[in-house]
């Protein structure tokens, strides 16, 4: 089988064992469909003059140095109040994405059942995509919001790294309709979360169907344009021209940060609702994201207060009618995790845009893994900063 596999230039393995682990290159690699610039282009505004500028630059200069970072900005109430990029990049430099594309994905779902054109995410999928029913029988049960909340449990190994791994044969493979309309599970879906790049592809699949349109126009037509964009985007394909939902989308920092300016508005651009208010607090809320940690595909944040005894944890505990824990770490301080206003779209290699609806920050910050002794950087990081203003 191997031997074989090596004689077709376009077997995955082969590919697996060419090009190994995915890299910020990756958009040289694959087929890809341009999406355009806005011709109403959104830009920030810039706040260099501020006293507190100069002090702050110092500081996160500093701090990214060595972290591979490509671009990291800070942006609050839509101005610019940091922004970094590393040698030979720039504000118009494009920046692939990986995971951070499944936000995108999930938007689009959320703007599809705005228009009706999906009825509701509580439907089965296979109303939409009927050829799945030969597949198995459980796909019956399996609805579209399980497979937004990653509660699929498509028979998909996402952690399996081999180059015969469900997760290389989705990213190498030359045809991801194939792949989706194979689809099978391994239990009864809506159990336990469980993280399946198979799921945003097939988000996009039941997009193409309901709209009868290629998922980059929908992109283009619904938020590409709509939201500003500045620079033209490129996102990666297979063989066939079928979009990488998962993944790929290459953009820049700015317009990759004007999702995360949607959501911080509710749905709202500009005084035009592109997307729901509904979805876009249903995706956010702050109690869901604690309850379930990823919602719609975007992330929740973790955030714990502190406490010098365990009388007081308990007392805060009964009074906000929390259900979590309450933990001692290493400094016998008393903890409890509790709603956060905080979410964020993150890949693979640590991209990220993290939203803080309460004090109006947006962060993106795009480059390499981290190396090793900064195992914290850049989630913590991005955290810490979004907090402080």
């Amino acid at each position: 089988m191997a031997l074989l596999c090596l004689c077709a230039s376009s077997c995955y393995t082969l590919r697996g064992l060419k090009w190994r682990q995915p890299d910020l290159d990756d958009v040289k690699k694959f087929k890809s469909v341009t999406i355009p610039a806005s011709t109403k282009p959104f830009t920030f505004l810039y706040n260099t003059q501020s006293p507190g500028y100069a002090n702050l630059k110092h500081r996160l200069d500093t701090l990214l140095l060595n972290t591979n970072t490509n671009a990291f900005v800070v942006i609050k109430r839509d101005t610019i109040v940091y922004e970094y990029y590393n040698t030979n990049q720039s504000a118009s430099s494009l920046h692939t994405s990986f995971s951070v594309a499944k936000s995108f994905i999930g938007t689009l779902i959320g703007i599809a059942v705005d228009k009706q054109l999906i009825k509701s995410t509580n439907e089965p999928v296979v109303n939409y995509l009927p050829q799945l029913n030969k597949n198995d029988k459980r796909l019956k049960m399996l609805t579209i919001q399980q497979v937004l909340d990653m509660r699929a449990s498509i028979d998909f190994d996402e952690h399996q790294e081999t180059m015969f791994g469900s997760i290389t044969r989705l990213y190498y493979g030359r045809s991801l309709k194939n792949q989706v309309n194979r689809l099978r599970l391994k239990a009864n879906p809506g159990g336990k979360f469980e993280y399946q790049s198979i799921c945003t592809q097939l988000l996009s699949a039941i997009l193409e169907h309901v709209s009868g349109k290629k998922v980059e126009v929908l992109l283009r037509d619904w938020l590409w344009q709509p939201l500003g964009m500045e620079s033209d985007a490129i996102w990666s394909t297979d063989d066939q021209h079928t979009i990488k939902a998962s993944c790929c989308l290459n953009a820049t920092a700015l317009d990759f940060a004007k999702l995360g300016r949607l959501y911080l508005h509710k749905g709202e651009w500009q005084g035009r609702e592109i997307l729901s208010k509904n979805w876009a607090t249903a995706t956010t809320h702050p109690d869901t994201l604690m309850q379930k940690g990823y919602k719609n595909q975007w992330w929740g944040v973790t955030k714990y207060n502190f406490f010098k005894d365990s009388v007081q944890a308990v007392n805060y505990k009964q009074q906000q009618k929390l259900d979590s824990k309450i933990g001692k770490n290493r400094q016998q301080m008393y903890y409890i995790q509790v709603p956060s206003s905080e979410f964020e779209a993150i890949g693979i290699l640590q991209q990220a845009i993290y939203v803080n609806t309460d004090n109006g920050v947006i962060i993106v910050r795009l480059g390499d893994e981290p190396p090793a002794g900064k195992a914290n950087f850049p989630y913590v990081f991005n955290i810490n900063i979004g907090r402080q203003f």
